[in-house]
């Protein structure tokens, strides 16, 4: 007698049941053991000993650490804040070479989706601990512009989206998470030392999707704490209010005229600058 019809026998004399109707069962029963037997092993997260993680986590795991990259990055010293200002405010020249369409975010901070002006961003170096979202005391430092910066008046009324970047060493996932923590914690710093208002910070987390640089993407400039203008809806209460001029010589002694009224999405090309003092 097989294994199967022995089986079978046995159940049929616990249950007081027939051989015949069981063999079907426990043929179907004895197969999927076998399955089961032949199936490659998972490994349990909650169990899983130390060092034997299987080759795709490795796509999860830090990069090797660079100290001489480590060494620049900390000693790294970021624009003024009025050279920052002059780069985020909707009446200022922007950056020339980035592109003026407005580009559409959904941030990883759980907010609604936005869109920023590119041409309004400035790239700022802000040094970390290795593997980690702690800011260390240089990068105290090198944020100290960006808050100065946020507290001026020309900024004062706008928001800012802080994204976080990072180049293509380590894996996707890891550098995602990373970048979104480091700049989770910028926006902290800015809030808790600068009295930046948090509701006019959203944050997200880049990794190594937009690299500064895309023909090098293992490169340390690809690594960055990036922050760039939120375009105004163009429904609903945030629209950006350009502020009155400072000057006060000759003519402009009532201020511009073009910054009394607010800016809408298609005005961002064609923000007013400054205008010149007559003699």
């Amino acid at each position: 007698m097989g294994a199967i019809e022995q089986a079978a026998e046995r159940i049929a004399r616990r249950t007081g049941g027939t051989a015949s109707a069981w063999r079907p069962r426990v043929g179907v029963m004895l197969a999927a053991g076998v399955l089961l037997a032949l199936a490659p092993a998972r490994a349990n997260p909650l169990t899983e000993v130390p060092g034997a993680r299987p080759p795709a986590a490795e796509a999860e795991a830090p990069p090797a650490r660079d100290e001489a990259a480590e060494r620049d990055e900390a000693g790294a010293v970021n624009p003024s804040a009025n050279a920052i200002i002059r780069s985020l405010a909707p009446f200022a020249d922007g950056n020339p070479g980035r592109p003026a369409a407005p580009v559409a975010v959904s941030p990883a901070d759980g907010g609604p989706s936005l869109r920023v002006d590119p041409a309004r961003s400035v790239d700022l170096t802000v040094f970390f601990a290795y593997d980690s979202a702690r800011l260390t005391p240089e990068a105290r430092i090198q944020l100290e512009p960006l808050g100065q910066a946020l507290q001026a008046r020309e900024l004062s009324g706008h928001g800012f989206l802080i994204a976080g970047h990072t180049d293509a060493a380590g894996g996707l996932g890891y550098n995602r998470r990373l970048s979104l923590a480091r700049a989770r914690a910028v926006k902290a710093h800015l809030v808790e030392t600068y009295g930046i208002d948090p509701r006019r910070l959203r944050i997200h987390g880049w990794g190594p999707v937009r690299p500064k640089d895309p023909s090098q993407p293992f490169a340390r400039i690809n690594r960055r704490v990036e922050v760039s203008l939120i375009a105004p809806a163009r429904s609903g209460a945030l629209r950006f209010i350009l502020p009155a001029s400072e000057q006060t010589c000759g003519n402009d002694a009532l201020g511009d005229p073009r910054r009394q009224v607010p800016l809408d999405l298609d005005d961002f090309g064609v923000a007013p600058t400054p205008l010149p003092c007559s003699e």
